[in-house]
């Protein structure tokens, strides 16, 4: 019998208005507490409009769009027979920021990934965290995609910006939640995306094709210069195809093509701006198919970081 404690407690959190919130905290004790939330004194429920969920000890509220009358003192209390104990937030609502004009005759630059998506692995029921980091010297909108579908955000599909960073907070992970996952990035100059695969595990369920245990990742490319996508695979597959844009690429002086034992390799010697789209490569033993997915960007020498 152990009293209840957070061995990962609350954090203060300053967000802007309109952005969505998602606090986490995850209890020990014996027997397991119940938890319940409290905003500067007053007991919480689920609603339409803030979802709280309690799994694998791990506690979560969460507001998919916060306004100013969400600021104030969030405090998760976890009791058991033993006792009980508490963990805290101060939560600061920020102001939207004021659109600035620019000047006439702004020399913008379009946005560029200068980190992409990583691929992941995850179990069904577990949360999982898209994140990548987008620069550029105009203002610029993101979206993200699954399979193509663009995602609202929401208490299950948070938008996160935190600087330069942008993430896709999945509270909880369903096996309809695998797939190919975008991060679009546009202003009025241009556009940039990175993608990548989410595979969800479901226990009992056989996994399906070689799988990988090394994804390709997306990439941003000088114009001129090679690229080279890499996957390593779980078991040696016995086929093994590269697309562009749904279309599959040739062995050529522009794709080279090369596999060794479970290492896949993609190489383009001489990237244009013809080579910008969404790749994927897929990788088919005798039990089916494993897809991984990825994008390319291409920009001028003017556009580099």
């Amino acid at each position: 019998m152990v009293a209840p404690s957070f061995k990962v407690g609350l954090q203060d959190m300053s967000i802007k208005d309109g952005e969505p919130l998602l606090l986490k905290a995850v209890v020990d004790g014996d027997p397991e507490p119940s938890v319940e939330w409290f905003k500067n004194g007053e007991s919480l429920k689920s609603s339409d409009i803030i979802s709280l969920k309690y799994k694998n000890r791990e506690a979560s509220l969460s507001i998919g769009e916060v306004y100013p009358e969400d600021e104030g003192e969030y405090v998760c209390v976890a009791t058991n027979a033993e006792g009980k104990a508490e963990t805290r937030s101060k939560l600061t609502v920020l102001p939207m920021e004021k659109e600035e004009v620019e000047p006439k005759g702004f020399d913008g630059k379009s946005p560029i990934f200068a980190e992409h998506l990583k691929s992941h692995v995850v179990k069904d029921g577990d949360a999982v965290t898209l994140q990548c980091t987008i620069r550029g010297s105009n203002k610029f909108d993101v979206v993200w995609l699954h399979n193509e579908k663009e995602i609202k955000s929401s208490k299950d599909f948070q938008y996160v910006t935190e600087g330069d960073v942008y993430k896709l907070v999945i509270a909880e992970v369903y096996p309809e939640d695998s797939g190919t996952y975008t991060c679009e990035a546009f202003n009025d100059v241009g556009e940039a995306f990175s993608t990548c695969t989410l595979d969800v595990l479901v226990p009992g369920e056989p996994f399906v094709g070689p799988g990988f245990s090394i994804y390709p990742r997306s990439a941003t490319s000088a114009e001129s210069q090679p690229v080279v996508f890499k996957c390593v695979t779980d078991k040696e597959a016995l086929g093994v195809r590269w697309l562009k844009d749904g279309d599959a690429l040739k062995e050529g002086a522009h794709y080279k093509i090369a596999q060794d034992g479970r290492t896949c390799t993609m190489t383009i010697t001489q990237a244009t701006v013809t080579d910008v789209g969404q790749y994927q490569v897929i990788a088919t033993d005798a039990s089916g198919e494993s897809t991984a997915s990825f994008a390319l960007n291409v920009v001028s020498e003017a556009d580099q970081l």
